[in-house]
């Protein structure tokens, strides 16, 4: 795996963690929170729930493997990135569109968006 790889699976997985995390067992959120968010090691993370390294690799294994699952699903992570798409569109776009559409169409696409479909 490449460094890009890397941080691109690591971008995935925040994504996935914050829009299904609360989904996956109380255990796989807390090595989740510790891998993903406080970027301890396998080692360290297992040392804190009291199960070996591999025990640690194997939650949070298990765990992505869950969201994948709810992102196949529900795809709250693929609609997040087409909503950023679409604005990231208007807005290059918004010289040649009348300034009343741009703003309404931008509204919209800003309304109640869950705070786990923001990037």
């Amino acid at each position: 795996m490449t460094e890009k790889d890397s941080l691109d699976q690591r971008i995935r997985d925040g994504l996935l963690f914050d829009s299904y995390g609360m989904l996956l067992t109380k255990r796989q959120q807390r090595v989740c929170e510790m891998i993903l968010s406080q970027d301890l090691s396998f080692s360290e993370a297992g040392e804190k729930l009291g199960v070996s390294r591999q025990g640690a690799h194997d939650l949070v294994t298990r765990a992505r493997e869950r969201m994948e699952e709810y992102e196949s699903a529900f795809g709250l992570v693929a609609f997040g990135h087409r909503l950023d798409m679409m604005k990231q569109s208007l807005d290059e776009n918004r010289e040649r569109l009348p300034e009343d559409f741009y703003s309404e169409f931008r509204r919209i696409l800003e309304a109640e968006v869950p705070a786990c479909l923001t990037h």
